[in-house]
């Protein structure tokens, strides 16, 4: 463990657990903090609890089952603990769950709101603050208070629009209901069905409606709006997509208050939310706040693929917790992707790994495998011979060429760092580069690097995740990127948050897309190895998958399904 993951504040289990890499010292410093202020013992059971908490939100989960935290400690070997037996051992000695439960009751952190209980869990207070207010929010919501539309010419729009049995009831969903979730994987007609909705319901309504397009980053909202194009200009009724968080109008100087919430209502009738399943429990919360009763909600996303690096798995929660209401439509007919890889993406739903692993072996083409435990270069040389065909073009001016090279092939990675990480495997690529391009090592900038925009930055009107590629023009060097309104060029020194992109992250590549997909599969003992991480990334290729691993491992991450602790999903279905 690093020291900047070791807490000096810590005393007694929380010290040990810590020591273990139970703990970090992050979870440990603000527990012995808060219970300093409030008198409660750091070494008490309230401490543990309050810990243990604030490291189930840093997990993703947005609460915390204390019969977790025994299966988080087992696997601690305690004679590798540098203290006394007595106290190494006391680690494992943990109070049964009731009887943990009944002491936090007693405790200044629970009296004192700090930490709540509810439904058997433990919560820091503001998350147990918005999943209460997100299930209200969407159960509370009644159909009578919707501005009227008229389903007949709802109809009339559904028999025009080329639609299958579930975009059509999509849209009817959504002319008849507050709340209509849309799911599916790539491919399925999504933003097909936004489309026809939106059309219907302006023809239904004369073009009375407010409508407003939102999602999570500004990427996904540039992807909203040139998928949508056609329907954007065909109707001023409908503003360009957002970000959510610029449709919420985000306060100076705060990511987490907006000008909109329920004191001043967004100005919209219909408001629709793509890529939904990156949207987390606080920026659903400040969304579902926001909107008036009369406003209809349309998420859409598809839940089994990751979900937010923040607390919460919202969209799949909110898929499970209202399917009875029959408020969820799930498209299933995949128009996009080749046979084989439709085949592996619908058994990775599934979750069966047998399933998974025919779909492999029985791939013909689009499918490939290469098992490895110590993947190399030498393994996948197309990712060597795309860099130095990415170099070639830039080298050569020809922006245009470059780009759409760029586009060919992505090299998808779980982990940031490490052996299996994307800054290992972009050192690793830039080096191979190096022998053919002495320049790649002296030059941050050099010429056929392909870069990454990591931060919005509204006055070059660029957004995080959009992608592009550092070429030789004849007025030097330029940065060419392909943004939501096409390909725009800057001089290098312009961009300050960027990072190079040979390989990347699975979740940054999430809701973009490449001819070829190349998939590293971590090792089996890796923490990132589930099923929404893998699935994410075999559904990005629009031709050809390549994963690169174990089958052990990729059964493993089949068979180990994100598990993040919530609330939501009781309270919407009860």
């Amino acid at each position: 463990m690093t020291d900047a993951a070791l807490s000096l504040n810590a005393q007694g289990r929380l010290a040990t657990l810590n020591e273990a890499g139970i703990l970090d010292g992050s979870d440990c410093l603000v527990a012995a903090r808060v219970c300093a202020a409030l008198g409660e013992e750091p070494t008490s059971d309230a401490a543990l609890a309050f810990a243990f908490a604030v490291r189930a939100v840093r997990d993703g989960s947005t609460a915390l089952d204390l019969a977790d935290v025994a299966g988080w400690t087992a696997a601690v070997d305690v004679d590798e603990i540098e203290q006394d037996a007595e106290t190494a051992q006391g680690l494992v000695d943990l109070p049964s769950p009731e009887d943990w439960l009944h002491a936090l009751q007693a405790s200044p952190l629970v009296q004192q709101r700090i930490l709540r209980i509810d439904l058997g869990l433990v919560y820091l207070d503001r998350y147990l603050a918005d999943e209460l207010l997100i299930a209200s929010a969407l159960t509370d919501r009644v159909p009578e208070h919707l501005p009227p539309v008229d389903l007949s010419v709802v109809e009339e729009s559904i028999g025009k629009g080329d639609l299958n049995k579930e975009q059509q009831t999509a849209v009817r969903s959504v002319a008849t209901r507050p709340v209509t979730v849309l799911t599916g994987g790539p491919g399925m007609g999504k933003t097909h069905a936004i489309g026809q909705i939106l059309t219907a319901l302006l023809a239904a309504s004369e073009g009375q409606l407010r409508i407003g397009l939102a999602a999570p980053t500004g990427k996904a909202a540039a992807r909203m709006n040139q998928s949508l194009g056609a329907t954007l200009e065909g109707d001023s009724a409908i503003k360009p997509a957002v970000t959510l968080h610029r449709l919420l109008g985000p306060l100076p100087g705060t990511n987490l208050r907006f000008r909109h919430g329920a004191h001043d209502p967004l100005p919209h009738d219909v408001v629709v939310v793509d890529e939904a399943s990156m949207v987390s429990l606080n920026l659903m919360a400040r969304l579902v706040e926001s909107l008036s009763p009369t406003t209809r909600l349309l998420l859409v996303g598809d839940p089994d693929q990751l979900a937010s690096v923040e607390a919460g798995s919202v969209l799949a929660d909110v898929v499970a917790g209202l399917d009875a209401s029959g408020a969820v439509v799930r498209l299933v007919h995949d128009y996009r992707m080749g046979d084989d890889r439709a085949r592996l993406a619908a058994a990775f739903r599934t979750g069966v790994p047998d399933q998974v692993a025919e779909a492999i072996d029985q791939a013909k083409s689009g499918v490939q495998l290469i098992e490895t435990d110590t993947p190399s270069l030498e393994l996948i040389p197309r990712v060597a011979q795309h860099a130095l065909k990415l170099r070639e073009l830039a080298a050569a001016g020809d922006a245009d060429a470059a780009v759409e090279q760029l586009g060919r092939l992505r090299l998808l990675c779980a982990h940031r760092h490490g052996p299996f990480g994307a800054s290992h495997w972009n050192r690793l690529i830039e080096m191979e580069l190096a022998k053919h391009a002495p320049d790649i090592r002296s030059h941050q900038m050099y010429v056929g690097r392909p870069i990454l925009i990591t931060r919005n930055d509204h006055g070059l009107g660029l957004n995080n995740g959009d992608a592009g590629v550092i070429v030789q023009t004849p007025d030097g060097t330029r940065a060419v990127i392909e943004t939501g309104h096409g390909r725009e060029s800057f001089p290098p020194w312009l961009l300050s948050e960027v990072e190079t992109m040979h390989a990347m992250t699975v979740h940054k590549a999430q809701g973009s897309q490449a001819a070829e997909i190349i998939v590293l599969v971590p090792p089996v003992e890796s923490r990132l190895l589930t099923r929404e991480m893998l699935y994410t990334a075999v559904t990005r290729p629009q031709e050809h998958l390549t994963m690169v691993g174990t089958r052990e491992a990729i059964a493993l991450a089949v068979d180990t399904p994100v598990r993040r602790t919530s609330g939501l999903r009781q309270r919407l279905s009860s």
